[in-house]
């Protein structure tokens, strides 16, 4: 047979549902003795498709099929071209023997075509019209666009594949199974499909798992903060106008993204372009039911092997209920979440250009967001702004079923968030009741290679601990227990730099109110610095640099500063204390210790601490009577019966959480009252001694000693050389000198004296 031209136009459904012929050809030529040996030649098959732009050619150069007569197999030699591009065919098929082994036989076919080698065999059964086989094929491609080019196709992607198969059934209706493909794209890309496809030569049903693993395309990027994709999977099913994404999952260098369910997604044409690459239209894609589907896409891919010119726009429209994972209209109250997307691939990425949307339907929140994303598969560039509004978040955690009867201030943020080469950014404001706080925080890459820098400053008007306690209890009830479990890996830590400025002009701690705090927050080698701090609270201003060093467990705090004029009375108060005594207190600080717990920083405090009480009074007289004669102790006393403070100064010296002191002083307005000793964090212990002295010049100089002993929750009191003795002295004496005492009290008290300063030779026995 020589010589004949067919022409196929665009594929038209046979009305008759009657298989078509070549379908039959593999039983008419392997059954039929006259067929056994065929020579075809010079036929040309032509597809025409003028609409979609196919124009397909098979040169058809020689069909030979030849069975010698001694031989039980028919040869079969194929060659042709298709496009132009050689393609042959080679192989054999055993010969039929009607009256031994029915309509069954071996065969086993050898395909080389440019790009592609492949290799079949397996048994053919015609004793029907249309032949059933059953074989296994593998094959090798070691160059993609090589075997593109073979098929006249224009595509950028390169690199190798294999393929293989078994298949099994009718020859229009032939189920593939087992099939096991893996692409290895020459920029590092690797693609692993395994599967099944019913009816893979009628209408194709495929259920096809597939996993991508994604190379870095930039391994030289100097960019910290690119968020790679860097695997794809899930699995493909459905008829091929029909097909649905399951079980699929994004993994990136940041995240891992799982999606339930995406499809079905519809192709309406393959398109070949003058420039033949291929590309689909009328791509559709949604999820979610068919008359109300959540997500509807519609675009097109101009080259569908090189997945360029990407463009798809649609809405989405989720219950919010559905995206919290109650069940479908269990809470309409807290509306629905609707937007737009628009993704494309302009300059070799595919990106989001726009994704915008916000919450309707609903009282209980109001939310706006907007997002771009120029490239998905290395996310190193994005811009995302929302607003957010909570006006009662109480109704809002009962409509979440969780059970509150609190009250909680209105909640609201307005910000922006950006990722560029340059860093991540974040500003914007977050309210809590009356609580502002403002950030402007940008995390870029440090002076050294591979390091982090943290920078920025968070400012507030107001700040009411409050407000704070409230959005943090907000925040615990509203999410899940393993919500907040989020810790910062040891390379993070290791490579990390911050410096964070704070301003808060009014803080609020129940019913008072501190001001004016400045300071620098520092972080660098598990080191955690509040440096240069600022804050005015209850009339006094303390100042310092406060550090925790996290090098090892459990950590070291340290402090060094200075309070200044803090009203004793009202500083107790604050620290849950009572105090007696009316001063002002000063006090300089140079001290470090475990930072465990409080009681373990006691326990271990070592360092200096200077306190000074400046004015104010004691109740009481009894501490002046340690110094002075009775009679002039009597005397001197006032109305009121309190005892003028003029000043105490109190230096300790602390060591592994033992404090000592040589030169503690307290001096009233009569007597100036030297002590030393020690005190123990560590095991309670007292150990003070108080030597007094009269300021005023007396003719009989009588003083008690006295000692503080036992532990400081349960502190002895022990007087030395008291009692009687003391009362026999001051008796002996008191009529030589009753009228100096009355005429001249007990002497002037030294003017040019500097208060709580010790005279010479004056120093604790």
């Amino acid at each position: 047979m020589r010589g004949a031209e067919i022409v196929y136009g665009e594929r038209q459904p046979r009305a008759d549902r009657s298989e078509p012929t070549l379908f039959r050809l593999p039983s008419q030529i392997t059954n039929s003795p006259v067929l056994r040996n065929l020579e075809l030649s010079d036929v040309v098959l032509r597809y025409r498709d003028a609409t979609d732009g196919w124009n397909e050619t098979l040169r058809i150069h020689a069909l030979e099929l030849t069975t010698p007569e001694a031989s039980g197999d028919t040869d079969i030699v194929f060659e042709a071209t298709l496009n132009g591009t050689p393609l042959s065919v080679k192989g054999k098929v055993q010969r039929v023997d009607i009256a031994g082994n029915g309509y069954r036989a071996r065969y086993e076919l050898v395909l080389d075509f440019p790009g592609l080698s492949s290799r079949t065999s397996g048994t053919i059964d015609t004793s029907s019209r249309i032949a059933q086989v059953e074989g296994k094929t593998a094959s090798v491609s070691e160059s993609l666009q090589e075997l593109s080019s073979s098929f006249g196709i224009v595509s950028q992607l390169d690199g190798h594949a294999t393929l293989d198969y078994a298949y099994k059934g009718p020859l229009d209706q032939l189920v593939i199974d087992g099939l096991q493909a893996l692409f290895a794209v020459s920029n590092g890309d690797q693609i692993d499909v395994s599967g099944g496809i019913e009816n893979s030569t009628g209408n194709p049903v495929v259920d096809l798992d597939f996993k991508a693993e994604l190379a870095d395309l930039d391994p030289d990027r100097d960019n910290l903060f690119a968020v790679q994709v860097t695997e794809l999977s899930g699995n493909v099913s459905g008829s091929l106008n029909e097909l649905s994404i399951d079980r699929a999952q994004i993994r990136t260098t940041a995240a891992v993204l799982n999606f339930d369910d995406i499809g079905p997604i519809s192709v309406g044409r393959i398109v070949r372009h003058p420039d033949d690459r291929v590309g689909l239209e009328n791509i559709t894609i949604q999820a979610g039911p068919e008359d109300d589907p959540h997500v509807l896409l519609n675009g097109q891919m101009e080259d569908a092997l090189g997945l360029k010119g990407i463009s798809l726009d649609g809405i989405y429209r989720f219950p919010l209920d559905q995206v919290l994972g109650f069940d479908a209209g269990a809470k309409p109250e807290l509306g629905v979440l609707e937007g737009e997307v628009s993704m494309n691939e302009a300059a070799g990425r595919l990106g989001i250009a726009d994704l915008s949307g916000e919450i309707v339907e609903t009282t209980l929140l109001d939310l706006g967001y907007d997002l771009s994303m120029p490239e998905l598969r290395t996310v190193d560039e994005l811009s995302f702004t929302t607003t957010l509004g909570i006006p009662e978040p109480a109704r809002l955690l009962n409509a979440l079923d969780v059970a509150t009867d609190r009250a909680f201030p209105a909640i609201g943020f307005d910000g922006a968030s950006t990722l560029s080469p340059k860093g991540v950014g974040l500003t914007g404001k977050l309210t809590s009741g009356e609580t502002d706080l403002e950030a402007d925080i940008r995390l870029h890459q440090g002076d050294e290679k591979g390091s982090r820098f943290l920078g920025g400053a968070v400012t507030s008007d107001r700040m009411d601990f409050a407000d704070l306690a409230s959005l943090i209890d907000f925040a615990q009830l509203g999410f899940d227990d393993d919500a907040g479990d989020f810790e910062l890996s040891e390379d993070f830590k290791k490579t990390l730099a911050a410096q964070i400025d704070l301003d808060v002009k009014e803080i609020v701690t129940g019913a008072n109110k501190a001001g004016n705090l400045s300071a620098t927050a520092q972080y660098a080698d598990h080191l955690l610095q509040l440096s240069k701090l600022s804050v005015n609270y209850i009339g006094g201003t303390v100042r310092g640099d406060f550090a925790l060093n996290m090098t090892s467990e459990p950590g070291t705090a340290s402090a060094n500063g200075r309070m200044e004029k803090f009203p004793l009375k009202r500083l107790m108060t604050e620290l849950g204390l009572s105090s007696p005594i009316s001063s002002t207190v000063y006090s300089s600080f140079k001290v470090q210790g475990s930072a465990a717990s409080g009681q373990a920083f006691l326990k271990s405090l070592s360092g200096s601490v200077t306190t000074s009480l400046w004015g104010g009074v004691l109740p009481g007289r009894l501490l002046e009577l340690s110094g002075m004669s009775a009679f002039t102790w009597m005397v001197t006393g006032n109305d009121n019966n309190t005892t003028k403070l003029v000043c105490a100064v109190l230096p300790l010296k602390f060591k592994n959480g033992t404090a000592t002191t040589s030169s503690m002083i307290v001096e009233t307005a009569n007597v100036q009252i030297v002590g030393a000793g020690s005190l123990s964090f560590r095991t309670g212990a007292l150990n003070l001694s108080f030597l007094p002295r009269a300021k005023r010049k007396q003719l009989v100089a009588i003083v008690s000693p006295f000692e503080l002993h036992g532990t400081i929750n349960s502190p002895e009191l022990v007087v030395k050389e008291g009692g009687a003795g003391r009362a026999i002295g001051e008796v002996a004496s008191l009529p030589l000198n009753l009228i100096g005492h009355i005429f001249r009290g007990s002497g002037p008290v030294d003017e040019k004296a500097k208060p709580c300063v010790l005279p010479k030779n004056s120093t604790p026995k």
